[in-house]
């Protein structure tokens, strides 16, 4: 399988990932600096942006594991050694999200629901910037 196509896919899809946790981060931040209510398009917005997200690391893993698959002994171990911390912080990322979003379905109280929905999202967000400038050199 040509893998070109699925990277430019995940490369493609992480600015999809990105708007979408930026737009839940500010939604839930004014919700909870501001008592806002919870809603339905609150929940939506938490499902979209799950899913946005979980999108990306699932073809994160599958370009991981077929450029894994193909390659020779030598040229493997270096890979796995050079890109191993890329997907693990994306899969604390995405493990800290579904944490994060299960436990605001559970709270109560809109305004800690903001303050629960906010503060799982900005953690996923600092854990995937963090990842993608780890594996592009920035850091």
């Amino acid at each position: 399988m040509d893998t070109n196509i699925l990277f430019m896919a995940h490369s493609g899809w992480r600015y999809i990932a990105l708007l979408v946790l930026v737009i839940a981060i500010l939604k839930y931040l004014i919700g909870w600096l501001q008592g806002g209510k919870w809603g339905n398009l609150d929940r939506q917005i938490g499902l979209i942006t799950t899913i946005g997200v979980d999108i990306q690391v699932l073809l994160g893993i599958v370009l991981w594991a077929l450029r894994v698959g193909i390659m020779q002994n030598a040229e493997r171990m270096y890979f796995i050694e050079r890109y191993i911390e890329h997907p693990v912080t994306m899969l604390i990322a995405i493990v800290v999200m579904h944490i994060g979003w299960a436990r605001v379905r559970k709270t109560a109280g809109d305004t800690d629901k903001f303050r629960v929905a906010a503060l799982t999202f900005i953690i996923t967000g600092l854990l995937v910037a963090l990842g993608v400038a780890r594996v592009t050199g920035w850091m």
